[in-house]
Formats: C-alpha cells, structure tokens, sequence
C-alpha cells in the first residue's frame, strides 16, 4: 500500500457513478476493485460577524471507490492497490467519515488528507502518516474532528469553541434520557429534551437511537398549547423502566414451551404423596433436635450469666460449670441427631431433584428484582445537571471572555472537569446498562428493554465521540478498549 501521496489518482466521474460491482456478471470486477459507503460529517458555519457558529451536519450517504488493482502486481504487494483521492471541492479539508451499509461494499477503516483531497483505506495498521479513522458511528466521525481541534489541549481550529458546546448538548441529551426513568414530574424534562432533539447537530445523534414515533410523540407534546399532565406522564412512560417488562419465575419454559415451574409444582407433587409420611417424620424429628438445641442454648446462657455474678469463693462450691458442661454434651447428641436426619432425607429416592425448590425461585425472583433495581437507577450513575452547569460556566466566564490568556485557562479548566468528573460517569453508565442487557433472563420484552439498549447506544456513541480525550495515563478509547471494547468485539464475532 503506497504512502506517498504526490502521485494522487482522481476517480473518473463516469466510473463512480457506475458505483460498486453487486450481480455475479460482476465478478471480475469484485475482485479488482474496493468500494466503500460512507456519511461524511462536516463542520458549517452558520450567522456572520462575532456570533458566527458551526453546525456540524452530515451529508450522504456516499458511495466511493476507494481503490482499483493494478494490472500485473501481485496481489500480496504493497503496490497491489491504486487508491483514489476524493477532491476537497467535493470533501471539504476538515471532513470525517463513519461507514453506513450498501450493497458491494467494504467497510472502510481510515482516511488520509492528502494534498488534493482525502483517500479511503480498507486497512488499519498499514503505516499511513496522518491517517485517521473512518467510524461506524456520527458521533464517533464528530469525535475525529474533535481531536483534530482539540487533541493540543487549546483550540487548533476556528470551530473549537462549537465543539465544546456540543460536548455539552450531547452529554445534557444524554442526563436527560435517563432522568426521563425518574419517578417524578417529567414534563420539564420532555421540554428541555425536545429543544435539543431540534437543534441540527444533534439531529443525527438521534437517528438509531430514538425512535420515529417516540420522537413525534415528545414534540407533539412539547408543541402542544394545551399540555396536561396526564399525557405528560403517558409519553414519559415509553423511557421508563417497568418491572412487569421483566421476567417472571413464570416466564421460564422448558423446550416444549411448558412453564417450568409447573413441571416442578408437578414433580414436587409426586414426590410428596409418594414419600409423605417419611418426609413428615423427620422432619418432625429435626424440628424437635433443633428446638432442644435453642432451649440448651438458653440454659447455657442463663446458666453463665448467673456464674458471672457470683464470688470466686461460691464458684469453687458450686455445680454450675459441670452442668453447663453436661448441657453442652446433650448439645452434641442434639446436633448429631439433627444432622443424621437430614442425611436420611438424601437417602430418599429422587430427593435430590426437589431439594431446595423454595429457596432456587425464590433465589432467582431476588436476582431479578436486583436487576430491575439497578435499571431504575442509571439517572443516579450518570452525569448530573450541576456538573454540566459548572462547564458551561467555565466556557461563558473565560472561553467567550475575549482575553486569550483567559481563554487558555478555561479550555485547560474545562478538560480537567471533563476528565475528572463526567468520562468517569458516561464509563460507568455504559457498564451498568452491558450488565443489565447481558442478562437476558432478567429483561426480555418491552419499552423497558428498548429503553435500556437507547442508554447502552448513547453511551457507546459518547465514548467513541470521546475517544481521544485523555484519561489518567491513557485515552478513553483505550481504557474501554481494555475492558468492554473486547466484550463487544467477540460478541460481534460471534453472531
């Protein structure tokens, strides 16, 4: 694969609108040409003068050939490949990409702005000076931007300031989608959840996450001139978490589609009435072992107490300590009467099927309800208002001051809380919502499971559009890499 970028190659317009080879006649192409599908994320500037902003749009999808093989080279070589560049007339200098689906394409993995325009590469790892990473999400496009702007720690691009005002749309879209699982007043929150739902930026962040329908339904809402507070909480039931959504010791089947805790009423049943008069006899018997136990355990109490009370003296005359000891001697008659009985309940045939069906139902309802517990609470994991409110003081205080000293200092101020107090809660959101959709016993239908996977998704596009940032000695890529990052790639691989 060439590094050299001098010798740049324009596609022909004609040959990319014939697009990707799709049918078998187009076989010989297939294995002679590279194409990809991509959206190209792009910064653009909106207003004029002192209150000129960026917007950060994405436009597509487009469908590029990457690369054509060069005609007697062997397939293994470096040079197999001839890659094309895409002229900045048509992708502007400061564009990243994510891939998107298509027919008879590859998924590209980096890009490379050269002097002319930007290259496509199928391959990571290949050497390429400058190259970056093509995404699979609009966030994680926006998070390449991001780093280019921003990864000096001080602004490197006139858009750096909007890029730190959309870290905090994101992040506010983000405290809002779990403080909607709030048992509370939600229509505050439907409010302020549709102003950013309409702001262009956030437009694409949206898309694969929410819903069409929930969408319309919070701006219906929010648009209304009337609103009452019954339709409010009716919208804000479809993001909440409902414990009917979640599994039932009678949701378990067997293969046959029978409920299982049927078949082990059935078979507890049987065995009752078959070996009922010899289950009732020891447990008659273990119930009395174990109630002359508590009473020689009261005795030996009493017994010390009053011992403790009296003279050295007195102690020498008296028979308290033999007969706590004799006390003490039933005590082990008792416990080995008690446990030669629970032995002979295992000598019962099929006892061992049965044993403990009290204590497994209700052992796996306990689980479950910890699970619905810990999904009712992400809004207490994830990022507050008052820290979000903190930076956005510190970009109107000293980012917008006007005194490039200031301004300095606030864009460092600002990257410590980022780092310090909200990388940390978007990880540990991420991990709780994994937990709780990787438990599938726990959480199988409804909003409840819709709700949790919106959480998960925002929370892996946040951490791909934080990427880059540093945290502690290493990125937060790198961090999630190490933990979720492989947990996700084999459960990938494993589809």
């Amino acid at each position: 694969m060439p590094n050299d970028h001098d010798d740049e190659s324009f596609p022909a317009p004609d040959f990319v609108r014939r697009g990707p080879p799709i049918s078998v006649r187009e076989l010989e192409r297939a294995s002679s040409e590279k194409w990809a599908r991509v959206m190209a994320v792009v910064p653009e500037p909106q207003g004029e003068g002192e209150r000129r902003r960026h917007a950060f749009v994405a436009r597509g999808p487009y469908t590029l050939p990457m690369a054509v093989r060069r005609e007697g080279v062997d397939l293994g070589s470096r040079e197999a490949w001839r890659f094309f560049t895409h002229p900045y007339s048509v992708f502007p200098a400061e564009v990243a990409f994510y891939n998107t689906a298509g027919r008879g394409v590859l998924g590209a993995r980096l890009h490379v702005r050269g002097k002319g325009g930007v290259r496509l590469y199928d391959e990571v790892g290949a050497g390429l000076p400058g190259a970056e990473f093509v995404t699979e999400s609009y966030l994680g496009a926006l998070g390449v931007i991001r780093h280019r702007a921003l990864g000096k720690g001080e602004p490197a691009l006139p858009f750096a300031r909007d890029l730190l005002g959309l870290d905090l749309e994101v992040l506010e879209l983000f405290r809002l989608t779990t403080e909607l699982m709030r048992p509370q007043d939600p229509l505050d929150a439907l409010r302020q959840l549709h102003a950013l739902l309409v702001r262009p930026s956030l437009r694409w962040c949206v898309e694969g996450v929410f819903e069409r329908d929930e969408v319309e339904a919070v701006e219906a809402l929010a648009t209304s001139e009337r609103i009452d507070a019954v339709q409010a909480a009716a919208v804000a039931t479809r993001f909440r978490v409902d414990e009917a959504d979640f599994t039932t010791i009678a949701d378990v089947r067997d293969e046959k589609g029978r409920q299982a805790i049927s078949e082990l009423l059935t078979e507890y049943q049987a065995f009752e009435a078959k070996h009922g008069d010899r289950i009732r006899e020891l447990s008659l018997g273990i119930d009395e072992a174990e109630a002359r136990l508590d009473m020689i355990k009261q005795r030996i109490l009493a017994m010390q107490a009053e011992e403790a009370g009296r003279s050295r003296f007195t102690k020498f005359f008296s028979r308290g300590q033999q007969t706590i000891a004799e006390l003490k001697a039933e005590g082990v008659h008792a416990i080995r009467t008690r446990r030669a009985l629970e032995a002979a309940f295992d000598e019962i045939p099929d006892y061992h099927k049965v044993r403990g069906l009290t204590e497994r139902v209700q052992g796996f309802q306990a689980t479950v309800k910890s699970i619905h517990r810990l999904a009712c609470t992400f809004f207490e994991h994830n990022v507050t208002e008052a820290q979000l409110r903190a930076m956005r003081a510190i970009l109107e205080e000293k980012v917008d001051a006007g005194d490039p000293e200031q301004a300095r200092a606030g864009y460092k101020s600002y990257d410590f809380r980022l780092r310090a107090d909200v990388l940390p809660r978007v990880l540990q959101t991420y991990s709780l919502s994994a937990y709780v959709l990787r438990r599938p016993d726990a959480l199988t239908r409804g909003h409840s499971l819709k709700n949790v996977q919106r959480i998960n998704r925002l929370a892996g596009h946040l951490i791909e559009y934080f990427r880059h940032a540093r945290y502690g000695p290493r990125t937060l890529g790198e961090a999630f890499d190490e933990a979720w990052g492989q947990v996700v790639a084999l459960e990938a691989r494993l589809r």
